[in-house]
């Protein structure tokens, strides 16, 4: 175990997902407010936090956590560096799809809730004693996507709240034990998360779309991006929640990015109807369906 020069022990953060977006801008927040950071992402990104550790002296580990034997090899390591103490395990990793609900390919969804939800789950139970050891806290990137029906992100919507809801009951029982457990609802936060997919390439891969009818293009594109132009950057994102987590706050759910709270709100308390209205009416999917509709009356679909 380390000490600082005043006699009192480092404190480490864990985070997954650290090569970018929210993660990259975490290990940042963190590294600003004394913590020793481990960020953890798969080998083949690796490379993007070396400019974390030239400059902040992260601790830059590969691992998948889709993949057991690189969570034992990260736990190895954390003992490693920390003497097993960890006071903030940040289980934020995370991969976003598009598309309608009932067409999405099979490989796609089980890729990503083995990424959102079981990777989370599984680098938990390896990390937990630690996080035990420091009476630490263990945090969880969650979603708007949560709470309300963002236009054609089901999947990634149910695992967000999939990773709510087991961080729910971990956090009752984490409690006897001192640890913190916190659900992160994000709103709108400016990273490439699913933002990869060129308008061409969605054009191609809804040609055989039950949704292909006119105004199909024009919900994509209200769709694709919108955290880009409508979300707050990953650094002032990170400052807020790192500050919220570190206050020592015993809620649950803590929220963060253009129109967290907002939106939580309005999954919670709005008649389904009404939310369905304003997010179909956000992405353009009112004249969409409106066409859907007018094809099968005509039948057509």
């Amino acid at each position: 175990m380390s000490y600082s020069r005043s006699g009192s022990r480092q404190k480490y953060a864990v985070i997954t997902g650290a090569s970018s977006g929210i993660g990259y801008a975490l290990a940042k927040a963190f590294s600003k407010r004394g913590y020793k950071v481990i960020g953890a992402s798969p080998q083949a990104v690796l490379h993007l936090q070396d400019p974390l550790v030239a400059e902040y002296g992260v601790i830059s580990v590969p691992c998948d956590i889709t993949n057991l034997d690189d969570l034992k090899r990260l736990k190895d390591v954390v003992f490693k560096e920390t003497g097993g103490y960890v006071d903030i395990l940040y289980n934020n990793a995370g991969i976003a799809i598009g598309g309608p609900a009932a067409e999405m390919d099979e490989a796609k969804v089980n890729k990503i809730f083995q990424v959102n939800v079981i990777g989370h789950i599984n680098a938990t139970k390896q990390l937990a004693p630690y996080v035990i050891n420091a009476k630490g806290s263990i945090v969880f990137t969650s979603s708007v996507a949560a709470r309300v029906p963002l236009a054609w992100t089901s999947i990634y919507s149910a695992t967000k709240a999939a990773i709510d809801a087991y961080a729910q009951t971990l956090h009752g029982e984490m409690e006897p034990f001192g640890v913190k457990v916190h659900s992160i609802i994000t709103g709108g936060v400016n990273t490439q998360i699913g933002g990869s997919e060129s308008l061409a390439d969605a054009q191609k891969r809804l040609q055989n779309s039950l949704y292909n009818v006119e105004g199909i293009l024009d919900s994509t594109r209200a769709t694709k991006g919108m955290s880009l132009r409508k979300g707050i950057s990953p650094d002032a994102y990170a400052d807020d929640v790192s500050r919220k987590i570190l206050k020592g706050s015993t809620k649950f759910n803590l929220f963060g990015g253009s129109r967290g709270y907002t939106l939580h709100l309005m999954g919670r308390y709005f008649p389904l109807w009404l939310v369905e209205h304003l997010m179909q009416k956000t992405f353009k999917q009112l004249e969409l369906f409106k066409n859907i509709r007018k094809s099968v009356r005509n039948g057509t679909r």
